[in-house]
């Protein structure tokens, strides 16, 4: 088979960082997908990823696909032919596939179920280019972005992408796979570097190292390696350490194509500022990274990553001092007229900024998360003085200078500024973690009353937004309401930190506060109930960052018992050990079973009636039912609960004898209407045992 190498490249604008991995990855998948659906086996393929390129490089590739047999099957003989005779149904299937009459026979297909026509065609190969020429218009139009740009005129506008796409190549061998999309000709012609690259055939035997000649690393992995060495090697020679970000690390490397580490250092009057400070203005303002001292002190120097190999790296480190000392002169000025007035002062400004529009303003949601504080200290964990102090001042620093010119150090500048109040370290900590977790890989706060106060301002916005309608859609959540709705999992979930709530009493103390309030609006009991269930839809689609199953989060959060989502989390881990098993399954399947039994009966009797009893089975369920009831009441009724669910889950495991022996031997459904009732009871009733502690039926 004739094999050639393959390589296609989409040339675009800068696409934002974050955004391009994404679409490298899902350009890969679908084009591994398509080769493989055409029985186009490929030894490897390689992705390349940079600001300005999608790549996808396979050094053999099948120039012909394969011919394949393909088997048609077609009615049963019993439809087909009758008194030996083809019947319509053969004659017009066989018409239908292109095929004769002759063409097939009778064939076992293997579902038991007699003979079926059966044909075996030849289908021929086809170009792979044809192959790939035909697809990839429509892979492009479908690779995941955050938001498209249409800017071309003419039939070709529909072809949106996230940045204007401007070359392409693609290639098998010097064979052009020809395709158009978004106005652009598929051809042979790559772009090197903006700046110091040119253009030019690309190498199709080797493209990443045509492009490294046109300073590119089109390799994104390699030139994350790369941008890591020269970082370690300038701290180095500077006799500093760097502060790692891994995230700043992620953006900057979808920033350049030629990384160039450069070292720069601040003015060091501006080390009085406190440390997050710098770091915030560097990474989030300037895409640089910080560095400290040996003994952990923050170092004015810092590291910028340029785009360019320049002949003067002094005069690019200086343009980047110049921005950066200016923007921390701004600070400093902020950080000095700030405390002027204090964070209690400053509550009452809070009324002038609106929250959202036809919510109110922030002063009334700090009101109601205070509250909401107070009211449930003791559930929560914390003290109430010192929670409600820092709920009531937690949103004081959006009114200060500081905050206003770098938002990212809202919290942060709050607990230093409740520090320099005068305030006690327990409101301070509050103050200033109180935003985390923002997101489902972000460190939970070690704060309580940070906890307290997340959870609080959580499912308040959640109320919020979805009595307005706001509420998220499968593209667009423009208000944060499903990173707002993991952060109150996370926070509810943690077992190192429990809290003693269950998430329905969570949004009922949440909502309590609007409706008590009644500066804007009431929470009605449907909008309780949607926040409800989009926060466990959340919770089903994290459960692997909680390390558990989706089945066994389910099963746990279904139960007949409310529990705190903590507990929750605990059960569905020992429940990720039970639903392997093999009594486990025994007891899902029984579960699956009883609960369709009983979906379908008209009415259930609520007793059981032992005299109605006419099995041995059915005894015998009924005692070892009784006895597991009993046992389960003790295993459960320890003061660890975690320690107590192995042995829970022990007493339900030893039914699975009695409940296949039931099953077995016992027609549930009995002519007799008292003893069918009587059967259907005894099932509700094992049923009801198994939901004190999870649906196993969800396993």
């Amino acid at each position: 088979m004739s094999m050639k190498p393959l390589l296609i490249e989409i040339g675009t604008e800068e696409i934002p960082a974050g955004v391009a991995p994404r679409m490298g990855t899902a350009l890969f998948d679908a084009l591994h997908k398509l080769l493989a659906d055409a029985d186009v086996a490929l030894a490897s393929l390689r992705l390349g990823v940079s600001p300005r390129r999608l790549l996808l490089h396979a050094a053999d590739c099948p120039v012909m696909q394969a011919d394949r047999e393909e088997t048609i099957w077609g009615p049963p003989e019993r439809v087909a032919f009758a008194d030996d005779k083809a019947t319509g149904a053969a004659l017009g299937f066989a018409k239908k596939s292109g095929l004769s009459l002759d063409d097939f026979t009778l064939a076992d297909k293997g579902d038991g179920k007699g003979l079926y026509m059966k044909a075996v065609r030849t289908q021929q190969g086809r170009p792979v280019a044809e192959i790939i020429a035909e697809a990839m218009p429509g892979i492009l139009r479908k690779l995941p972005s955050p938001k498209q740009m249409q800017w071309q005129d003419g039939p070709s506008r529909s072809d949106a992408f996230i940045r204007p796409v401007r070359w392409i190549v693609a290639r098998l061998g010097d064979e052009v796979i020809d395709f158009t999309f978004a106005g652009i000709q598929s051809g042979k012609i790559s772009r090197g570097h903006r700046v110091h690259g040119s253009s030019g055939e690309i190498d199709v035997n080797d493209p990443f190292a045509w492009l490294e000649g046109q300073f590119v690393r089109a390799d994104r992995d390699a030139r994350k390696a790369l941008i890591v060495t020269q970082l370690a090697t300038a701290a180095a020679t500077a006799g500093v350490e760097l502060v790692g970000d891994d995230a700043l690390l992620d953006e900057v490397t979808d920033l350049v194509e030629w990384p160039q580490a450069i070292a720069a250092r601040y003015d060091e009057s501006f080390l009085r500022l406190p440390a997050e400070v710098s770091r915030i203005e560097l990474k989030h303002h300037q895409r640089c990274f910080s560095a400290c001292n040996a003994d952990g002190s923050v170092s004015p120097v810092f590291f910028a990553v340029a785009n360019i190999e320049s002949k003067n790296p002094a005069a690019v480190a200086q343009g980047n001092e110049r921005v950066v000392n200016a923007r921390l002169a701004d600070a400093a000025f902020y950080f000095d007229r700030d405390p002027q007035q204090s964070l209690d002062a400053r509550v009452e400004k809070l009324s002038e900024i609106v929250f959202q529009d036809g919510l109110g303003m922030v002063g009334d949601q700090v009101r109601r998360i205070r509250t909401f504080v107070l009211d449930n200290a003791k559930a929560l964990g914390v003290d109430a003085d010192a929670a409600q102090r820092a709920a009531y001042l937690c949103k004081s620093d959006l009114t200060t200078g500081l905050v206003g010119e770098f938002p990212e150090l809202q919290g942060y500048m709050g607990g230093i500024y409740a520090r320099m109040d005068g305030e006690s370290d327990a409101v301070a900590a509050g103050i200033e973690s109180h935003y985390a977790p923002t997101g489902a890989e972000d460190a939970l706060p070690e704060d309580r009353i940070a906890r307290a106060i997340g959870i609080g301002e959580r499912a308040d916005k959640l109320l919020g937004y979805f009595h307005l309608g706001r509420i998220p859609t499968a593209s667009a959540d423009p208000y944060g309401l499903r990173r707002a709705a993991i952060g109150l999992i996370r926070l509810l979930s943690d077992t190192a930190m429990p809290i003693d709530m269950t998430l329905a009493k969570v949004i009922d103390e949440a909502a309590k506060q609007w409706n008590q309030q009644r500066v804007t609006i009431a929470i009605a009991d449907d909008t309780k109930a949607q926040v409800h269930a989009f926060i466990i839809e959340r919770l089903l689609g994290m459960s692997s960052t909680l390390g558990v199953s989706r089945t066994s989060i389910d099963a746990a959060v279904n139960s007949s018992e409310s529990r705190p989502l903590s507990r929750e989390a605990l059960i569905a881990r020992h429940l990720m050990g039970f639903e392997s098993s093999d009594e486990g399954q025994a007891i899902a399947a029984a579960n699956k079973r009883i609960a369709n039994i009983l979906k379908k009966a008209v009415a259930v009797p609520a007793g059981i009636d032992e005299t109605l009893f006419s099995e041995a089975a059915e005894s015998k369920l009924y005692a070892e039912l009784i006895s597991a009831e009993n046992d389960f009441r003790a295993a459960v009724s320890t003061g660890d609960f975690d320690s107590s669910i192995v042995p829970a889950l022990s007493v339900l495991a030893r039914l699975r004898e009695p409940v296949d022996s039931f099953f077995d031997d016992v027609m549930v459904m009995a002519e007799d209407e008292r003893v069918r009732g009587n059967r259907l009871a005894l099932l509700a009733r094992l049923r009801a045992l198994f939901l004190n502690l999870a649906d196993v039926s969800r396993l």
